[in-house]
């Protein structure tokens, strides 16, 4: 499965950016950019996703729709959070939400083995 790093390596790569661009891009709640060793420890896996102002930046410097961020990362959009739904409403939410997803497989050309096994087609696509 791709990983939140990953992806951000991917998609920093195909703008042609340098890990020093993309760092300098990214900055915290209190103004400082992101370093560069923290952005190579992101980008390669060595260190869990970071907290959710970090990945809303990740995503708006490289053009990428937030939510694809927060579901590589193991996380809930934060516009998402705010509902209060009941167990029967979020069974349904994810019941469609698979649904979409089986649906999309289905009618993909392309399929690859592995993308079978290991993650819903159309997640390397989105960014």
């Amino acid at each position: 499965m791709k990983t939140f790093g990953k992806a951000v390596r991917e998609r920093r790569k195909a703008l042609g950016l340098t890990q020093r661009q993309l760092a300098a891009r990214v900055r915290f709640e209190d103004g400082h950019a992101l370093s560069e060793p923290y952005l190579n420890a992101i980008e390669h896996d060595l260190c869990r996703p970071p907290r959710e102002h970090i990945i809303a930046q990740f995503a708006h410097a490289l053009g990428t729709n937030p939510d694809v961020f927060f579901y590589l990362a193991g996380r809930m959009p934060p516009d998402l959070r705010d509902f209060e739904l009941t167990n029967e409403e979020l069974q349904r939410a994810f019941g469609m939400f698979r649904r979409v997803l089986a649906e999309g497989r289905k009618s993909a050309p392309h399929k690859r083995a592995h993308d079978e096994i290991s993650r819903p087609d159309g997640i390397d696509r989105a960014i």
